[in-house]
């Protein structure tokens, strides 16, 4: 349900604007803040600088898209993405006007993907791409296997569009079209009716929710590389594979002409990493930056903190680096900052009733949105042991601990509809809090 990192898809077109050359190390202006640059031989590349309201800016179209972000360990890896692109926008600018080319002119010079590309792609990747092949097909329900077969019957004699047609108006059935449906997204009690070798295209099926009749009107199977180029799978390929090449491109020039990002401190290791530089090499970089030889925080910026703290969990080396984890995230907390994402990593070491009520709470806000936006099924594991613990939380001898945790009991219960049980936990809470209003 709950992700650490977000993994973002949506698309936010940037502007490119020229800035005077002002490097991080300048005593920079009340009003402008520099947050990075590019550098090539010492020096910062004329035009790349990024301003705090650059990504400001940006930032918000983000979190106008998706709503919030943590603060500790969202908004600055959102925050990271933005810098970034600017970074690699503002490069691409250098290196079109360096070829004498517009910039359109410059990414379709280096990300052109042709037919044997192509081609050369379907042979090293059939067998991945033909669990794409997708299917168009009409089908009706029935409630029982012997009105299906009836209706299998007359629809091998009239066809399946008029064998509907044909049926009375007391008939129960439900009937519906569906435009390419993917084998990979096909239940397993449907693919073999659906995309199985068959010279019928009406097909007869029953499951335990329900009796089928399906009528296949067209199946890709993308067995050949004709059918392949055929189908709308051939388009995304190539999309896909023009925008890595120009990626790739792009980054072997930053390499090339030794061109470095400059970021503010607080952003130098969230940079790294939506660049898919690799955790080790990161944390090998930077983790005497941030602790001691002993394992004790040498810094109290938070973001630069959670930021080893996500290359320690992506490296896989919280046992490895288990004081220098804990450590860090109990100075997270310490710093004030309590959200979800801070308390859910303090929980493993802390298992006092303060924080386990500051967790369920903001567990519960959480919930709450998804059983209001009709997504409980998802969350179902979530909700019984939020309800447990907050259950055992109502029992605290802390009086403090226990209203919380009955006015989140009662809030959840509010949430899932379960009105009398609601109603028994709001009663228990204003018995012990007569003040207490609602909502």
């Amino acid at each position: 349900m709950i992700n650490l990192r977000r993994v973002f898809s949506f698309l936010v077109l940037l502007s490119v604007v020229l800035f005077p050359v002002i490097a991080l190390s300048v005593q920079q202006s009340t009003e402008v803040k520099i947050l990075g640059y590019l550098e090539m031989d010492g020096k910062a590349l004329e035009g790349s600088q990024i301003t705090e309201s650059d990504v400001e800016d940006i930032y918000q179209a983000y979190l106008d898209y998706y709503g919030s972000f943590d603060h500790i360990f969202e908004e600055p890896y959102v925050k990271a993405l933005v810098i970034d692109q600017i970074l690699k926008d503002r490069f691409i600018e250098y290196l079109s006007k360096k070829e004498g080319l517009s910039i359109e002119e410059f990414e379709e010079k280096h990300s052109q993907i042709t037919d044997k590309d192509m081609e050369e792609y379907y042979d090293e990747n059939r067998a991945e791409i033909m669990e794409e092949q997708y299917v168009d097909f009409d089908y009706a329900v029935f409630e029982t296997q012997e009105e299906a077969s009836s209706f299998y019957e007359l629809a091998q004699k009239l066809g399946f569009q008029k064998a509907l047609e044909s049926l009375p108006e007391t008939s129960t059935h439900e009937t519906d079209t569906y435009e390419g449906l993917k084998k990979s997204e096909t239940g397993d009690a449907f693919v073999d009716i659906l995309f199985g070798d068959y010279e019928n295209k009406l097909r007869l099926h029953s499951t335990e929710n329900g009796n089928f009749v399906f009528y296949i009107r067209k199946l890709n199977d993308l067995s050949t590389f004709e059918q392949f180029k055929d189908s709308p799978l051939y388009a995304e390929v190539q999309s896909n594979l023009s925008q890595n090449k120009f990626q790739k491109y792009i980054e072997e020039k930053i390499n090339s002409e030794k061109v470095n990002y400059v970021t503010a401190k607080e952003y130098e290791i969230w940079v790294k990493i939506v660049r898919g530089i690799p955790a080790e090499e990161i944390l090998n970089h930077h983790i005497k930056d941030v602790f001691d030889s002993t394992g004790n925080l040498t810094t109290e910026e938070p973001w630069t903190i959670s930021a080893i703290l996500t290359v320690i969990e992506d490296a896989k080396l919280q046992d490895e680096f288990s004081k220098e984890y804990e450590n860090g995230i109990r100075k997270l907390y310490d710093l004030g900052n309590k959200s979800f994402l801070v308390l859910a990593r303090l929980k493993q070491y802390d298992n006092s009733e303060k924080v386990s009520i500051e967790y369920n709470v903001e567990l519960s806000k959480i919930l709450i949105s998804y059983i209001e936006n009709g997504d409980t099924l998802s969350v179902m594991q979530y909700i019984y042991n939020n309800i447990m613990e907050l259950s055992n939380l109502s029992d605290s001898s802390n009086p403090e601990i226990r209203q919380t945790a009955l006015e989140y009991l009662y809030k959840m219960y509010e949430a899932l509809g379960d009105d009398e049980a609601a109603e028994v936990y709001l009663e228990q809470l204003k018995n012990e809090n007569p003040n207490y209003e609602e909502e």
